[in-house]
């Protein structure tokens, strides 16, 4: 007889990420993940960049973020674009990836407390 509960989560998933999805810029992988106050960005390091020491990923608050869509990038690929008070921030996955975070981002969002 086993715990149901810890086998939710596939191992060496972080039960605090809502989505994770893989998004490819400029022909590198990285990986999006969301949590309920922050986004992470994990980009591959590349090979010029494996001698310096490895750095936190970037993260955006999630308060941060007034605005999120998802918008077609060819036939396989959609953007998913955050709209920051700094600005914009596109992340490039495929289509049904990219509604899935969408949507995620978007319920976090409205979720949050009227200011």
């Amino acid at each position: 007889m086993t715990d149901q509960g810890a086998d939710d989560q596939p191992d060496g998933a972080d039960p605090d990420v809502v989505i994770e999805a893989l998004s490819r810029e400029d022909g590198k992988n990285s990986t999006v993940r969301v949590y309920r106050d922050r986004i992470e960005w994990i980009k591959e390091l590349s090979i010029s960049s494996v001698a310096r020491a490895r750095n936190d990923p970037p993260v955006i608050p999630l308060h941060t973020v007034v605005g999120v869509k998802a918008k077609k990038d060819g036939p396989l690929f959609s953007k998913v674009v955050l709209r920051t008070g700094a600005g914009q921030i596109v992340f490039r996955m495929h289509h049904p990836q990219a509604l899935a975070v969408r949507d995620a981002i978007a319920g976090l969002i409205d979720e949050r407390p009227p200011a």
